[in-house]
C-alpha cells in the first residue's frame, strides 16, 4: 500500500459523501415545499435513496481510509 492509495480513498471517501449530502438535502427540499396537489413526489423520493446510498458508500471508503492509514503506520513501525 501507497500514500497514492490513501489519497485516492480520501477523495472517494469526501466526493461520495459530498454527493450523498446535497442529494438528501435537496430531496428533503423537493419533499417540504410540495404543493400537494395529486401523485407522490417520486423523484424526491428516489434522489434521496440515491443520496443515502452514495453516502453510506463513502462511509466504507472512509473506513477503508483509516484501515489503510492504520496499516501503513503499523508497517513503518514494525521496520524502523
Amino acid at each position: 500500500m501507497t500514500t497514492k492509495s490513501l489519497k485516492v480513498l480520501h477523495l472517494l471517501c469526501s466526493s461520495l459523501l459530498v454527493i450523498g449530502f446535497l442529494g438528501i438535502g435537496i430531496g428533503s427540499w423537493a419533499l417540504m415545499n410540495d404543493s400537494g396537489e395529486g401523485g407522490a413526489n417520486i423523484g424526491a423520493g428516489i434522489l434521496m435513496l440515491f443520496g443515502y446510498a452514495t453516502g453510506a458508500l463513502g462511509l466504507v471508503f472512509g473506513a477503508a481510509a483509516l484501515i489503510t492509514y492504520g496499516v501503513m503506520r503499523r508497517q513503518r513501525q514494525l521496520h524502523i
